[in-house]
């Protein structure tokens, strides 16, 4: 199960920070749906089975139950002026016939998740106050106990290790959060206030750091490598942001369980099969 299943579909603290992507499945879909479909005949106003073109560009119709999927954007002339470039790219060789098939597959593929996480995500029940509470008298520690939080995240392993180093002989973690920050390196830092250590673990996060206390070791995420530190304890003041905050935590979990269960009943049946040696 990977993050973008959990939180996809049509629909505090989220993430610590969220990975780019080259490419989303809202371009991918949306190129998909307005690509338009070869047509025959040449009226406008009507084709085969009742249905409207709005646009027509050579060979390719835009119909009008398609605009009512994506929205009318831009008008007319996005569509025609896209078809247009399309058309004379395909006509100077520039189509590479491997890449459009994946476009296509792929915009299918995240279109048909989408709606499947959809409708299961929908039939979730909304975490309450009550679940909230149940969860924090799992563990004071966890959930009881604010801690106030710095961290650095870091995108190279050998830099957070050498910075660790550093952090360890006694440089000051808030003078190198600020300095990477202002420096736009590949890092980021800063202080996270005080936070309930289970808004930490929830989210990914081991569980010691949740119970850190003083500089914690190199630790990594999907997003980077991280570095925290602890400089103090309270017990928990602000119950509504932490109750809050851990809504959205066992929403999340009960989603991933959710994708889970699809999964395995996807599974079922079906072979699957992986070569490794592709992927390195």
């Amino acid at each position: 199960m990977n993050a973008s299943a959990v939180n996809g579909g049509k629909g505090g603290i989220r993430t610590l920070l969220t990975a780019a992507v080259a490419l989303t499945a809202g371009v991918l879909a949306g190129s998909f749906l307005l690509a338009g479909r070869p047509v025959a005949g040449t009226s406008v106003e009507r084709v085969e089975d009742d249905r409207v073109v709005a646009a027509r560009v050579g060979g390719q119709a835009l119909y009008l139950d398609e605009i009512r999927i994506v929205g009318t954007g831009a008008g007319p002339e996005a569509w025609v002026d896209d078809e247009l470039l399309a058309q004379l790219a395909s006509e100077s060789g520039l189509e590479d016939p491997t890449v459009s098939s994946f476009v296509q597959r792929r915009a299918r593929q995240l279109y048909l998740r989408d709606e499947l996480l959809s409708r299961t995500f929908s039939a979730i029940d909304a975490p309450t106050e009550e679940d909230a509470f149940a969860l924090m008298r799992t563990d004071s520690l966890l959930y009881m106990v604010e801690r106030h939080y710095f961290e650095i995240l870091l995108a190279d392993s050998m830099l957070a290790e050498s910075l660790l180093t550093r952090l360890r002989a006694g440089q000051s973690f808030q003078v190198a959060a600020e300095n990477l920050s202002l420096g736009q390196r590949a890092a980021l830092g800063g202080d996270m206030g005080f936070l309930a250590g289970g808004e930490l673990t929830g989210r990914g996060l081991p569980g010691s750091v949740g119970r850190l206390e003083g500089l914690s070791g190199v630790i990594s995420s999907e997003y980077g490598w991280h570095i925290f530190l602890v400089n103090g304890t309270r017990p928990l003041t602000d119950t509504a942001r932490v109750v809050q905050s851990l809504c959205q935590v066992i929403e999340t979990q009960r989603r991933g369980e959710a994708v889970d269960s699809l999964l395995s009943a996807a599974r079922a049946g079906r072979d699957v099969e992986v070569d490794e040696s592709c992927w390195h």
